[in-house]
């Protein structure tokens, strides 16, 4: 499912939000017109109260010198809707997301978000599509923006996935996505972009549904906008120009009846073709095992290594590397209990937001903290408490922060 952090943002404006507004809008309809009436909906309205110590993410230092030493009081009202349907052989997916954050001490930085997803999904015994549009709206988190203003982010993502038989259980594959980034304020604007991304190659198909693949991978990324750096002692313009070239393997496999694994992993080699000129290269990789030993009991380890942050705010610069540990269980079929931890490593070579890029390279690490207990009760009510501890240390003194946060969260599912 889809679901937003307790910053949030106000809705897109312009032609590119109408577009995708329209067909976003067409696409719902085909669950209720014809054969096509939603065959499961769901509509789930919630609201949660978050007390945050340090809101704005700063250091210690400066957090006390804020109004309320930074703490705040963060109140989200939201609803959140799904529905399913297929047409013939055509299964279609319909998710959308709104939501309205209201803080007692920084009403400057409340917000109203949104998102929504439409997917559809084709496959026989012979190929397999998958297409998806999604469009989101929200916030930039204050550990990325390290600003006390409220920075928009939109992104407008368009997938598609295809297979096809080739020889007995090998497949050719290709995919396909166009991925666009734009930033307003805290000096993000040169982060924005755009990219292409195509890749295609083989990979293994079992009749129990397993996959494996091998695929060359191509992403061409350009800047929105030039903006002004400095290198060495020359003023020059910068906008950003890049070229991934990568062998990718992409994993969806069961190895047992409880342990499965699910991912990416492979080399890129990094083409800066800006006027930095800062080329790299180096395994990546994004996977995650799941073991379940015991009905209702999750442990699921997870390893990320790439060269952009986790949401792709950062694609320039930094090589992140983050390792996880979630484990849930769920107990008598309505409490359920979630622990978790993990820590990410990133090395910024150089951070756009500076007029010297190479001034401000640094490494940080943060590691996060969380639990959770939550209850549904016979009325479909849940409710649900969280805990977060979230930390960063820094090699610059203006980067670390150290923040907890508790959530208190009711919300009701209604649908078929």
């Amino acid at each position: 499912m889809i679901a937003f952090k307790a910053n949030t943002a106000p809705a897109p404006t312009g032609n590119l939000a109408a577009r995708y507004a329209g067909a976003l809008l067409v696409g719902m309809s085909l669950f209720t017109a014809g054969s096509a009436v939603a065959q499961s909906y769901r509509v789930t309205p919630s609201a949660s109260i978050s007390y945050d110590d340090n809101l704005f993410r700063l250091p210690s230092a400066i957090r006390e010198s804020l109004p309320n030493h930074g703490e705040d009081v963060v109140t989200y009202l939201a609803v959140d809707g799904d529905a399913q349907t297929r047409i013939g052989v055509i299964a279609l997916d319909a998710q959308a997301v709104a939501g309205k954050t209201f803080h007692a001490n920084n009403p400057a930085v409340d917000t109203f978000n949104y998102i929504g997803k439409l997917t559809a999904m084709y496959k026989t015994g012979q190929a397999a599509v998958d297409a998806s549009a999604s469009y989101l709206h929200a916030p930039v988190s204050f550990a990325d923006s390290n600003s006390t203003r409220r920075v928009l982010r939109s992104t407008t993502d368009l997938n598609l996935d295809a297979s096809h038989d080739l020889l007995g259980d090998f497949r050719m594959v290709g995919r396909f996505e166009y991925l666009k980034i734009a930033l307003s304020g805290g000096g993000l604007a040169a982060y924005s972009s755009n990219r292409v991304t195509g890749s295609g190659g083989f990979g293994y198909y079992s009749p129990s549904g397993n996959s494996i693949t091998l695929e060359y991978t191509r992403t061409q990324a350009t800047g929105d906008s030039e903006r002004s750096v400095l290198i060495g002692n020359a003023v020059q313009l910068y906008r950003g120009d890049s070229l991934d070239s990568s062998i990718l393997s992409h994993i969806d496999y069961q190895i047992t009846g409880i342990t499965s694994i699910n991912g990416t992993f492979g080399y890129t080699r990094h083409n800066d073709r800006s006027v930095l000129n800062a080329d790299f290269a180096g395994l990546v990789g994004n996977i995650a095992l799941r073991w379940s030993p015991l009905p209702g009991l999750v442990v699921k380890p997870a390893f990320r290594r790439g060269f952009s942050s986790e949401t792709l705010l950062f694609s320039n610069g930094v090589v992140a590397t983050r390792y996880s540990l979630s484990v849930s269980e769920k107990l008598f079929g309505r409490l359920g209990v979630n622990v978790g931890l993990s820590r990410e490593n990133r090395r910024f070579r150089y951070d756009l937001r500076a007029t010297d890029p190479f001034a401000v390279n640094r490494t940080e690490r943060t590691t996060i903290a969380n639990a959770g207990l939550s209850y549904v009760t016979g009325l479909k009510f849940a409710l649900a408490l969280d805990y977060e501890h979230n930390q960063r240390d820094s090699t610059r003194v203006d980067y670390p922060y150290a923040a907890d946060t508790f959530t208190f969260t009711i919300s009701r599912d209604f649908g078929s």
